[in-house]
């Protein structure tokens, strides 16, 4: 069995490292990114590689730079735009879930932090396959897994199971991520 990153979250105070991996709040980005982002696209998270690098024998994700997720939200199911930069971010973009339409969403940071789990394991955490699996075709590949009910943060309330990020055919392929609803 092949193991995953749990995630747990705390709100961020008044000051902490912009460059560090979180939900929410105001994303950390190359600056020639800035032109590149519809006015429906929600930042989720972004994930500082190094952090989880040591709990990532496999190397099923990058060890060095940053892995962001948005979604846009005039798409349902939600369409997910995954990204990678291999480097240190230099632009803090304030603000950027404000002027999002149609969604509760938070503007707070979340900080995350990590450790080891089950690839099945409830809760917030990448890779693994999918928790509660029942179906008769094989699991696919999570990138990331989100359970609203795993914390404080408010985003998708209303779903009672999980948001799903799942991988495609390669899992260096960060066009072929989809984002998948599960109701318990």
């Amino acid at each position: 069995m092949r193991k995953a990153i749990g995630i747990h979250v705390t709100k961020a105070r008044d000051t902490y490292d912009l460059g560090a991996s979180k939900f929410f709040g105001a994303p950390t980005i190359p600056g020639n990114w800035l032109d590149t982002f519809g006015e429906d696209e929600l930042f989720l998270c972004q994930i500082r590689c190094r952090d989880i690098a040591a709990l990532d024998p496999e190397q099923q994700l990058p060890h060095t730079g940053y892995l962001y997720l948005f979604l846009n939200v005039n798409h349902s199911p939600y369409q997910p735009r995954v990204r990678y930069f291999d480097g240190e971010p230099d632009t803090v973009v304030d603000g950027f879930n404000d002027e999002v339409e149609g969604i509760a969403c938070p503007t707070d940071a979340w900080l995350m932090s990590f450790s080891e789990a089950e690839e099945d394991a409830e809760g917030l955490r990448l890779l693994g396959i999918p928790a509660d699996w029942s179906y008769a075709e094989p699991a696919p590949a999570v990138l990331l897994q989100y359970d609203p009910l795993a914390s404080d943060m408010s985003f998708l309330d209303s779903l009672d199971g999980y948001g799903y990020f799942l991988f495609g055919v390669r899992k260096d392929d960060w066009t072929g991520i989809c984002y998948r609803e599960e109701r318990s």
